[in-house]
């Protein structure tokens, strides 16, 4: 029997190079960075992408289909009613040798050939003989949906003593027709998207001869104006 006792080898402990463990942490945080940053590259690009395809979609829009188009206005027909000239010789209460009475109803309408309705104000109609004015008339406000037409009825009383001292009335009566003129006016505005808003003015004159006798329209002759 030996005496020699044998004596257990220790396990060799393993070393730990210096710096090891803190690279694998930092580096692993170095490419979760990368990732990130390239994450948010590409959604600020695919966003900035997506705001420039919706600005273009809307410029062709606004300079196609929604570009704001002249709205047309038309005189559908005037009328002429209660026309009454009484001739006769002054009274004590009047030195007028006549009198004139007259109403006109004019129906004009406004096309609107928009992709967008356009919303109206109150439309004015003023009627002129020889640039004296006779009387003015307010027409409602009103909307006139995309591609449709908004009529517009207005009544105008005629003041006759703002031109009965014009000296050729008397004349015109004589030969059996007035001559006047109409000047309306009406305002308006588009919508375009839901966003853009576009103002409009549409005037219209209208050269108009009217038969004593009958108290018919004989001749008419209309001028469009539109200003956006």
């Amino acid at each position: 029997m030996s005496t020699d006792t044998e004596q257990a080898t220790p396990l060799a402990v393993g070393t730990k190079r210096p710096g090891y463990d803190e690279e694998l942490p930092a580096a692993s945080m170095a490419r979760r960075r990368s990732r990130l940053r390239g994450r948010c590259l590409v959604c600020g690009g695919s966003c900035a992408a997506i705001l420039i395809i919706i600005a273009i979609v809307i410029a062709v829009l606004a300079l196609t289909v929604f570009k704001v188009k002249e709205p047309v206005m038309t005189m559908n027909s005037v009328t002429i009613e209660k026309l009454a000239v009484n001739f006769g010789a002054p009274s004590s209460s009047s030195s007028q040798l006549f009198a004139i009475n007259m109403t006109v109803v004019a129906d004009v309408s406004v096309k609107n050939p928009n992709a967008a309705s356009v919303r109206f104000g109150a439309s004015t109609t003023a009627i002129y003989y020889r640039a004296h004015e006779m009387g003015v008339a307010y027409g409602p406000p009103g909307t006139a949906r995309a591609r449709r037409t908004f009529r517009i009825n207005v009544t105008v009383d005629v003041m006759a003593d703002r031109i009965l001292g014009d000296a050729n009335l008397f004349d015109d009566l004589a030969a059996g027709s007035i001559a006047v003129t109409t000047a309306t006016k009406v305002g308006g505005r588009v919508r375009i998207l839901g966003m853009f808003k576009h103002h409009v003015d549409v005037m219209m004159n209208c050269s108009i001869t009217m038969a004593v006798a009958n108290q018919s329209i004989v001749g008419q002759n209309c001028n469009q104006k539109v200003r956006l």
